[in-house]
């Protein structure tokens, strides 16, 4: 089982930035390999796979940096319908794992 990673949420995206309706959290691709708990104001949400996001978006470094090529890095966010958790037993079924 992959292990858990916990991401706190600075804030919430409209769907209309992948072309979706409602609001999104966006996940860097950095957690691609990990179970993820998202917490946003008081309420927590789960993912089990990051590559069964809603959309996805990359776009350059907002600085420049380069990558080890001399190309301008590129960041890849996947972005997930905020649905916080309504059943605690879930919370506490990954807080036992």
């Amino acid at each position: 089982m992959k292990p858990l990673k916990v991401y706190p949420a600075k804030t919430l995206f409209r769907g209309e930035v992948i072309g979706k309706e409602g609001y999104y959290v966006a996940i860097p691709n950095k957690f691609k390999n990990f179970r993820i708990k998202v917490n946003y104001g008081g309420r927590e949400m789960f993912i089990e796979k990051w590559l069964n996001a809603d959309g996805f978006r990359r776009f350059p470094d907002k600085f420049g940096r380069k990558d080890a090529n001399g190309n301008t890095r590129q960041y890849l966010l996947g972005y997930f319908k905020w649905n916080p958790a309504k059943d605690q037993s879930l919370t506490e079924q990954w807080q036992n794992e």
